[in-house]
């Protein structure tokens, strides 16, 4: 290729990586994965381009690095397909996809120059999420992304979270950027540099306490312990001869940490019950659930997982019943390591640790060198190479901590410079011969990883955005033409259950609707194919069985009488099921009585009073059990209390005749 076209090419596609990761880092933080797909498709096109242009230094990286980091991609990717919720794994399918072509990425441009442009791309998010989060102070519910709102439970929206959604997502970025920029400046020469990383360092320290994240109270101490530990150890001698100047460096760092936190407490509502909790973080009160749910779920299938983006059916399953009630329908266990564990099973869990570890064993060989720093033969290159090496051990140690109180690396934003700091890691000196097999193999894979990302964007964009405009008509009550959008969606992605599900809900909402009898029987027959395709699609989806159940017993009373006892038993199969999947929810246990009351009814106007009788004591007797399962009082919108009335009412009247 001319050297002109080759230098273009490389251009482009470092432009186009760097472009697609601030478009995640800036729209597409955890919101929904719509406004996630102009940066995935930059991202693909970048991928595509490696093979031309990167493809000689990717050498430099370790083997056992690279083929830890192949394996794992491979395994997961490979069970992200046979999930059973299969829709939801693609999500992980589309994440390894992006991480390994990330992390070869980084690996190819290991060069002073990239590295001192992403790391400084990663400042100016920093800084502009501190921005943010300052704004959000005072507007509690702003949110970059135009026309979507911060959502939160009680306190959560007093926290700012800056351009995430969510504050401890938030910590998690401004942890990484602290590290880096603490690093640089311990270890790089001259104020040049020096000066604006401790700017950095301190604004970064303020993000984190505006976050009151307990997990970064935990995980960026620990993260800096490592980082000074490497700067006293590796600088002992001339500590020793200079103490006055080291000491006063400490107190100053010191004295700015005790005022960010001073300040923090003044300024930020509910900072010191924040900083007290931290001692009840793993208590039952709290992510606790999650763990022992996870625990529950990988002993369903300890060496391969019960599937990718399952936790969130399967902890239904599992969830104690004195669960705070905002935790009910968890998507995440907030531990990375039991989620990958009960997901991906022990396989899938020891390539994650095997990767760590293979990380950290070449990164730690690496660093015995270093001791030389100090004796000043190392040139302000060296250091900086040797700061990012150090400050990148210290990220992924603080991370490793943190993953076992929160999920941050499922985020392409905060993922993404965790795979930057692994690639860091994992390359190796210069004395080591180059392997251009892996190396070609290895561009060529995430080349595959982008074209990959193509094919999924050319129906699963288009189908999202649908989607989306399906649900701005819904929430400006316009059903009708969210109707077309959904069957557009539903006929482009027909793996996708959530058209078919809005659809099903459309039609459902008809039941009670003033409009002939035979136009209504017509919506709620469309609506039950609904659900059943929902249910075809994710068999663990209790909420489409409910449906279902609903459905089948509006026709039940609106069907000829020798079709409508068939109604009635595949409703309560359906309600069965939901019960089966979510034993621990009140809802289907609640629509099950609802639907032992309607049956009396049934029987009652069919003039068999005998079994109407024992129906609606049935009812009665499990309308008194759901409250069993309501989680810190009794929810709004529950039925339990009226049914149980109903049923009452309707036992006074049974037994008259009866006497």
């Amino acid at each position: 290729m001319n050297p002109r076209y080759k230098q273009m090419l490389r251009v482009f596609a470092f432009c186009a990586i760097i472009f697609g990761y601030l478009w995640l880092a800036v729209y597409g933080t955890g919101v929904k994965l719509v406004f996630q797909w102009p940066g995935l498709l930059l991202l693909s096109l970048g991928f595509l381009s490696l093979p031309f242009v990167f493809r000689v230094r990717t050498g430099n990286t370790s083997l056992v690095c690279h083929l830890s980091v192949l394996s794992l991609f491979i395994y997961m990717g490979l069970r992200a397909i046979n999930s059973p919720v299969h829709y939801l794994g693609r999500l992980d399918t589309i994440l390894m996809l992006v991480l390994y072509g990330t992390y070869i990425f980084f690996s190819a441009t290991n060069t002073k120059s990239y590295r001192l442009i992403i790391i400084g791309l990663f400042f100016l998010l920093g800084l502009a999420n501190v921005c943010v989060a300052i704004y959000q102070l005072e507007f509690k519910s702003f949110h970059i992304l135009p026309g979507y709102d911060r959502v939160g439970l009680g306190g959560q929206l007093e926290r700012p979270s800056g351009f995430y959604n969510a504050s401890p997502h938030f910590a998690g970025f401004m942890q990484i950027v602290a590290i880096m920029a603490a690093s640089l400046a311990l270890f790089s020469r001259g104020l040049a540099v020096r000066f604006p990383c401790v700017i950095v360092f301190v604004i970064s320290l303020s993000g984190i306490v505006m976050s009151q994240s307990r997990g970064s109270f935990i995980a960026l101490p620990f993260g800096l312990v490592i980082l000074f530990g490497f700067y006293l150890f590796f600088n002992i001698r001339v500590i020793k001869r200079q103490w006055k100047m080291n000491g006063k460096i400490a107190v100053m760092i010191l004295g700015i940490i005790c005022v960010l936190l001073v300040a923090g407490t003044w300024m930020i509502k509910g900072f010191g019950k924040r900083v007290d909790s931290v001692d009840d973080f793993f208590a039952d009160s709290s992510r606790a659930n999650f763990r022992a749910g996870a625990v529950d779920q990988w002993m369903e299938s300890p060496l391969f997982g019960t599937g990718a983006r399952t936790f969130q059916y399967k902890y239904l399953q599992y969830r104690p019943s004195h669960a705070p009630f905002h935790q009910r329908d968890p998507r995440f266990t907030h531990n990375d390591y039991l989620q990958q564990g009960a997901e991906y099973g022990l396989i899938g869990l020891g390539l994650v640790l095997l990767t760590i570890w293979a990380h950290f064993f070449c990164a730690v060989r690496r660093v015995r060198n270093y001791a030389a720093i100090s004796d000043g033969v190392v040139d302000q290159s060296g250091r900086l190479r040797y700061a990012f090496l150090v400050g990148s051990i210290a990220v992924i140690s603080a991370h490793a901590v943190h993953a076992c109180v929160d999920f941050h690396v499922r985020l392409f934003a905060i993922g993404i410079p965790i795979i930057f700091c692994l690639s860091i890691m994992a390359g190796s000196s210069r004395s080591e011969s180059r392997r251009p097999i892996v190396a070609s193999v290895s561009v060529w894979v995430s080349a595959l990883c982008g074209l990959s990302i193509l094919i999924m964007a050319s129906t699963l964009a288009p189908s999202s955005w649908l989607m989306q405009k399906a649900k701005d008509q819904l929430s400006q009550n316009s059903p009708s033409a969210a109707i077309s959008f959904l069957h557009e969606a539903s006929e482009m992605d027909p793996s996708n259950p959530e058209p078919f599900k809005e659809l099903a809900q459309i039609r459902y909402e008809k039941k009670n609707s003033e409009i002939p009898t035979i136009v209504r029987i017509g919506y709620i027959s469309n609506a039950l194919d609904a659900f059943q395709k929902v249910i075809s699609i994710n068999s663990l989806d209790w909420r489409a069985n409910i449906g279902a159940g609903g459905c089948e017993m509006f026709l039940a009373w609106h069907s000829n009488p020798a079709n409508s006892m068939g109604h009635w038993k595949r409703a309560r199969s359906y309600l069965e099921k939901a019960i089966e999947i979510a034993p621990t929810k009140y809802e289907p246990r609640e629509e099950l009585a609802l639907y032992d009351l309607d049956l009396a009814h049934f029987l009652a106007s069919r003039g068999q009073l005998e079994d109407a009788y024992e129906k609606a004591k049935e009812a009665a007797a499990k309308f008194i059990a759901v409250p069993q399962f309501f989680v810190e009082g009794a929810p709004q919108g529950h039925r339990a209390n009226d049914g149980l009335k109903s049923a009452n009412n309707l036992l006074m009247r049974l037994e008259e005749p009866r006497n």
